[in-house]
This record gives structure tokens, C-alpha cells and sequence, in this order.
């Protein structure tokens, strides 16, 4: 069935009918405003995100499924980057009529199951008819006052660290391009694959189309005062660090032998003829956390010890020295790159 054969107001009630009735919301859906009372002491947090049809997304690449998954995803994903905790979200989507219905049931069943991992709950938002699907995800957290870890307080002299492993996500996409589909959690390709580059590719793809938010990461170092800045990796290392410096108005220097580069963002990149380390600099949407802390590195490591990993990438410096990468053999190159919508890299 489509969009078109149900209405606007049949489908906001099928919507509606697939979301459980909000436990942290005073009123959800079906009013004009959705209803959330703050928590006393605390701040309130709100980011917002589009996914548009042809340039953050293709039909031929991800399901619906997926789709609503990241959706919701790379919102938290910036809550996680201010050290707060998710509480409820509004979902704007704009639909071509002739949409089919499943398409949109399946979509809220990512959107819904990737926001119940954090307690997040869908309680209103908005529809309208386009002739390309886009998505808008505007995420509503809270963080103790005065507590949010903001990109403006690095000082000369600490260390740069980053959550997990990157590149994973920049591979992925790789594959996707190359033709690769995860179908049912198995690998499509059009030509031979080994097991390990079958795994790699399988590891890859799934950290491009569902990205993991680290909410937990970014509440401990929160709560516990060790990152002095912080940024979730959405545009990619060199530009999401020179983000956090200019915000901060510091330099940075990292080091190339010190970039976590993903194992399985390697072996993609091999096959491919990519190069690991542009990716994990420059790929994006890995959606680890990079922050700024003088805590000593030993205490940093103790905090996740259940297999998170933290890596120390460099320092910051004094203002006007810009980004700057340490190469293996002693030189130094002008850190740069990333994603920006509006400029082709």
C-alpha cells in the first residue's frame, strides 16, 4: 500500500499506534506540541540532523530498517559529544506519496529500537510531501548544569584522545560504491571474496550503515571532569579536530604511527587500492568521540574496562600553529581534509 492511499492523518495515527505511549513525556503525539518537563539541576540539550535521499543515503544501499537506525544514531552520537544523556526525539520526514507503507513501518522500527537502547522515545514531529525522502531527527537531552563538555575548553599542552578504532565507516562506504550489499547480515558482492575480506566487509558496512553512539563514553568522561573538549567524528578526524581547535583557539599536533586505524577498515582498503590512514583522517562518520584531557593517560585507560578502547593521538598546542600530522619518517604536513555538504573534497 502507499502513502498516498492512507492520508496524512491515517498515517500519522499508524505512526502514532506503532510507538509505545511515552513514559518520560507529559503528551506525545497528537497535540500540537509534545510536552517534556525538565529535570531540576539539569541543562537541557537539543541537536538536530537530516538524512536526505541521494546524498546521505541510496535506496540501493540500506533498508528502511537500517535507515531509521542511523537516523536516530548520529543524534545521540552528539548528545554522546556533550557528555549528556538522550531523552526524547521528534522525527520530521518528508515523503514522496507514492512511498510504500512498509517502507515507513520499517523506518520507525529502526528509529524506535535504536532509541529504546537509551531509553529515547519518539513523542512527536512532523510530515509532509516531497519529491525526495528526507528525515529530520531533532533529539532532545539533558546533562547536570553547567556540565555539558562543550569544543571550546582545550588548553595548550593536553593530550588528544580518541574513542574505538577509525575508518571503519569511510571503508564501508568504499564497498557500497564498489557494488557490496548487506543483505540480511550477509555479503553480496559481484566477484570472489576470502573470509577474512568477506568478515572485513560485513564489519564495515555495518559500522557505515548503523553507527554505534557512544552515550556511555561521553557520560563518563562528563561525570568524571576528564574532558576539557569534546566532539563526536561525524566529518572525519583532520576536520572535526580543526573544529574542536578553532572553537577552542588552540593548535594540534597528532601523530601518524598513533591513529587507531580499524583492522577491517585495512583490509577493505586494501582491496581497493584505499588508503587506511586518509580514511580514518578524513573518511568520517566513525562517530567516536575525540576529546582534550590533561588526566594521566593510565587513569584515562582504567575508566573503560570492559574493552572500550581510548587512544592517545597527539597534543594541543598554542594558538596559531594550525593542524599539523607527524609523519613516520620525522616530517610534518598540514592536517586537512574531511566531509563538508557543500564542497567536494
Amino acid at each position: 500500500m502507499r502513502v498516498s492511499a492512507i492520508g496524512e492523518f491515517a498515517l500519522i495515527e499508524r505512526i502514532r499506534s506503532m510507538l509505545p505511549r511515552p513514559h518520560d513525556a507529559l503528551l506525545g503525539i497528537g497535540d500540537d506540541c509534545a510536552v517534556l518537563r525538565p529535570t531540576a539541576g539539569r541543562d537541557l540539550l537539543l541537536t538536530t540532523d537530516l538524512l536526505v535521499d541521494g546524498v546521505d543515503f541510496t535506496r540501493q544501499t540500506t533498508t528502511p530498517f537500517r535507515l531509521g537506525r542511523k537516523a536516530m544514531a548520529v543524534n545521540l552520537s552528539d548528545i554522546a559529544a556533550m557528555g549528556g544523556l538522550p531523552r526524547a526525539a521528534l522525527v520530521a520526514l518528508a515523503i514522496p506519496p507514492e512511498e510504500e507503507i512498509e517502507f515507513i513501518d520499517e523506518l520507525y522500527r529502526g528509529l524506535r529500537e535504536e532509541g529504546a537502547q537509551f531509553a529515547v522515545e519518539v513523542i512527536g514531529g512532523d510530515l509532509s510531501a516531497s519529491a525526495t525522502l528526507t528525515i529530520g531527527v531533532t533529539l532532545v537531552g539533558e546533562v547536570e548544569a553547567g556540565r555539558a563538555v562543550t569544543r571550546s575548553g582545550a588548553k595548550p599542552g593536553e593530550r588528544i584522545w580518541t574513542t574505538g578504532r577509525l575508518g571503519a565507516a569511510a571503508a564501508g562506504l568504499v564497498a557500497l560504491r564498489a557494488g557490496c550489499r548487506l543483505r540480511d547480515d550477509q555479503i553480496e558482492t559481484s566477484f570472489d571474496v576470502s573470509i577474512s575480506l568477506r568478515e572485513a566487509l560485513t564489519q564495515t558496512i555495518e559500522r557505515h550503515l548503523c553507527p554505534i553512539p557512544r552515550i556511555r563514553e561521553g557520560r563518563a568522561l562528563a561525570q568524571a571532569g576528564v574532558a576539557s573538549a569534546m566532539i563526536d567524528l561525524s566529518d572525519g578526524l583532520a576536520s572535526d579536530l580543526a573544529h574542536l581547535c578553532r572553537e577552542s583557539e588552540v593548535s594540534a599536533k597528532i601523530r601518524e604511527d598513533q591513529i587507531p586505524i580499524d583492522q577491517a577498515a585495512s583490509v577493505v582498503a586494501q582491496r581497493f587500492g584505499q588508503d587506511p590512514l586518509a580514511m580514518a583522517l578524513q573518511g568520517g562518520e566513525d562517530f567516536e568521540l575525540l576529546f582534550t584531557s590533561s588526566w594521566d593517560p593510565a587513569d584515562i585507560a582504567a575508566m573503560f574496562p570492559d574493552g572500550t578502547t581510548v587512544t592517545a593521538v597527539g597534543k594541543i598546542g598554542e594558538a596559531g600553529l594550525g593542524c599539523r600530522l607527524e609523519r613516520q619518517d620525522g616530517s610534518s604536513t598540514v592536517l586537512t581534509g574531511g566531509y563538508d555538504h557543500f564542497r567536494r573534497i
